[in-house]
This record gives structure tokens, C-alpha cells and sequence, in this order.
């Protein structure tokens, strides 16, 4: 073991584990770009399937549109030859038959009319939708690019933190006894989390119990590790910096 009392392996392995926590964290959101980009993928589909399906509706209603026109020129032809032959008929009752099978066309080339007037008045929303359509797709296309443009950036800028936190992680494991630093591993890598607990306020900085005053005595003296009586792990008190230290504010002196 390196020659660094319990207190200072507790100090390097309390830094450690919250580099690898860093790391843990800038992984997680790593993962979850693909997620996002997958999102932004499926947001830019259902526009585009809206903008093919009307595209469809639009095929259909001109198919029904041509069908109707080619259906009343029959209609049409049909009816100038029955006009033709009501001209050479020689009976009333054969006058009376084409003249009821004229009436009859007629009749049906007013319902066809109809149709293809319902049809390109059809038409003609459905191309003002399209066009609405289309504009919302193009923005959503602009929207989708720069939002895959600032996923691709936070990818690069994720990857070079882990790179910069992975470059401060070294030389941690030939600081740190290697058994602790076996428990260690064995631990983040089951719990995603350290062995190593700050007290902040005379509290467990992991669970917050407030750790009993004979306890902190215990763990301020570094004879061994002490833990938590509640998360088990072990409790780091560091010590105090210069600027921890209490300043004498001097009294103020008799009157004279």
C-alpha cells in the first residue's frame, strides 16, 4: 500500500468516485441522443406521411375526376346516335323508345356533371391543403436539421468530456490500496455508486441521517473506516481548510 494514512486514501477515492460519477452522467446522456434523434425522425414522418396521404387523396379524387369525363363522353356519344336515329325513325313507338332512352342520358349526363364538378372543386382544396402541407413539411425539414445539427454537437461535446474527465480519472487506481480500490470497482459497477460518504453538517452527505456525535468523533480520528449506520458506506470528514478556521472577533473595550 502507498504511504498515505486512511484519511488521504479516503480523500482520493471520495474524488474518484465522483469523477466516475461525472463520467456515469455524461455516459447516460450520451445514450440518449439516439433516443432524441430517433424522436426527431419520427416527428419529421408523420409530416411527411400527412403530405403523402393527401398526395393520395389528390390521385384519387383526379382518378374519379377522369373516369367521370371518359364515362360522359360515352354518355354523350350514346345519346347523339339515338338523336340520329330519332331523325329516321318511321313509327311513333319506336320515336317514343329513343326519345325515353334520351331522357334517360340526359338525365344521367347531369348526375355525371354533377360528379365532376363536385371532383375538381375537391381538386382544388385539396391542392390548397397540399400546399399547406408542403410549407409545414419544409419548416419541419429546416426544424429537423438543426435540431439533428445540435444533436451531432452535444455528441462531440459529450465524447470530449468523458475524454477530459477519463484523462483526470488516471493514475487514481496507483494512488489507492488495491483492495479498496477492488471494493470499489465491485461497488460502482453493481450500484452505480461509491464506498465513500461526505459528511456535510454532521450528516451522512449519501443517505442525510444525522451521524450521532460519538461517531463523528470516531471517524474525525482516522484510526479505522467508520460507516453510516444507515447506507453502510464509509464516512469522509475532510479536514479543515484555512479558511475554515474560526476568527476571533475582539471585544469592545471600556469606556474610558
Amino acid at each position: 500500500m502507498p504511504n498515505m494514512d486512511l484519511q488521504e486514501q479516503l480523500r482520493l477515492l471520495y474524488e474518484l468516485q465522483q469523477i466516475d460519477a461525472e463520467i456515469l452522467t455524461l455516459n447516460n446522456k450520451l445514450k440518449s441522443v439516439p433516443l432524441k434523434i430517433k424522436r426527431a425522425e419520427e416527428q419529421l414522418q408523420v409530416h411527411q406521411q400527412k403530405l403523402q396521404a393527401k398526395q393520395s387523396q389528390l390521385a384519387d379524387t383526379e382518378k374519379v375526376q377522369r373516369s367521370k369525363t371518359a364515362e360522359l363522353e360515352m354518355e354523350g356519344e350514346q345519346r347523339i346516335k339515338y338523336e340520329t336515329q330519332l331523325r329516321e325513325v318511321k313509327s311513333n313507338k319506336e320515336y317514343q323508345a329513343l326519345d325515353k332512352e334520351i331522357s334517360f342520358i340526359q338525365e344521367k349526363e347531369v348526375e355525371i356533371e354533377d360528379e365532376i364538378l363536385s371532383a375538381m372543386l375537391q381538386i382544388d382544396q385539396l391542392n390548397e391543403e397540399l400546399t399547406q402541407q408542403q410549407t409545414e413539411l419544409d419548416a419541419e425539414k429546416e426544424k429537423h436539421n438543426v435540431q439533428i445539427a445540435g444533436y451531432e454537437q452535444e455528441t462531440k461535446d459529450l465524447k470530449a468530456e468523458i475524454v477530459t474527465w477519463s484523462g483526470k480519472r488516471k493514475g487514481f487506481s496507483h494512488q489507492i490500496d488495491s483492495g479498496l480500490m477492488e471494493q470499489y470497482q465491485a461497488q460502482f459497477k453493481r450500484y452505480r455508486k461509491g464506498l465513500v460518504a461526505l459528511v456535510v453538517e454532521n450528516a451522512c452527505g449519501n443517505c442525510h441521517l444525522t451521524i450521532p456525535p460519538q461517531t463523528l468523533q470516531e471517524a474525525r480520528r482516522y484510526g479505522q473506516f467508520i460507516r453510516c449506520g444507515s447506507c453502510r458506506l464509509i464516512l469522509y470528514i475532510p479536514p479543515p481548510s484555512p479558511d475554515d478556521a474560526s476568527v476571533e472577533v475582539p471585544t469592545s473595550g471600556s469606556q474610558s
